[in-house]
């Protein structure tokens, strides 16, 4: 079960670190607005859907700001959910039926450094957006804002290199937003050329429910699955 929820855990932050911002020209203030208003929500729901070596990985991520998360995780090779809750430093986990865990130090530490970097306000590191205008998403038209995915490293001073043409198939980050709320509503990763086809996905909601609990102690029952009518 520890080596399945490590697994797992190490999945989740893979998906959250992709979940935030990338950068490319114009448009960073209103990416930066954006994120701001989701920032200073009580709490909001990602739910996210990812290829990875352990086939399709679903993740669904209750934020309860300013320091407080609740994720389940499921995939095509392990379908049995494992939760986790963070509050603070504090971290616990447990797979589907069984009892609660307090997680190693060390890895409730890189969750709630994840935690906190996913729901902090460093504009520095945002990078720059380009506005792609409104785009028809699952019924609803959002605001489209465009980031290239470059790793950090040395700036490329060769000469013309700002007039070589991009590549088609390039990794991009889009980010849609909704133009009443102004509240991110889905972030994908994919080629520039196959936006329809992302690699990740990110949807946003804002439940006016969300709750983040501590779990019960060790030691406690175990939930129930409920009876079949």
């Amino acid at each position: 079960m520890e080596k399945q929820t490590m697994r797992r855990l190490l999945t989740a932050l893979a998906l959250i670190i992709a979940a935030g911002p990338a950068a490319h020209a114009g448009c960073k203030d209103e990416v930066a607005s954006a994120l701001e208003r989701q920032r200073k929500t009580s709490g909001f729901r990602m739910q996210t859907k990812m290829l990875s070596d352990q086939g399709v990985v679903d993740m669904t991520v209750d934020y309860m700001l300013p320091n407080r998360m609740r994720q389940v995780i499921k995939s095509t090779a392990e379908p049995k959910p494992v939760e986790t809750v963070v509050i603070g430093r504090d971290a616990w986990s447990r797979m589907e039926g069984e009892s609660w865990r307090p997680l190693h130090p060390q890895v409730a530490d890189a969750l709630a450094a994840q935690m906190q970097e996913t729901l902090g306000d460093d504009q520095g590191a945002l990078g720059e957006f380009e506005c792609l205008g409104k785009q028809a998403v699952a019924q609803q038209n959002l605001l489209a804002y465009q980031g290239e995915n470059v790793e950090p490293g040395p700036e490329n001073l060769s000469p013309g290199v700002a007039e070589k043409p991009k590549l088609p198939d390039r990794p991009v980050r889009v980010i849609y937003v909704d133009p009443i709320t102004g509240l991110p509503m889905r972030s994908i990763y994919a080629r520039a050329n196959k936006l329809d086809k992302p690699i990740f996905e990110a949807t946003y909601s804002y439940p006016a429910d969300i709750r983040v609990d501590a779990p019960p102690a060790p030691g406690a029952p175990v939930d129930k699955p409920a009876e079949k009518k």
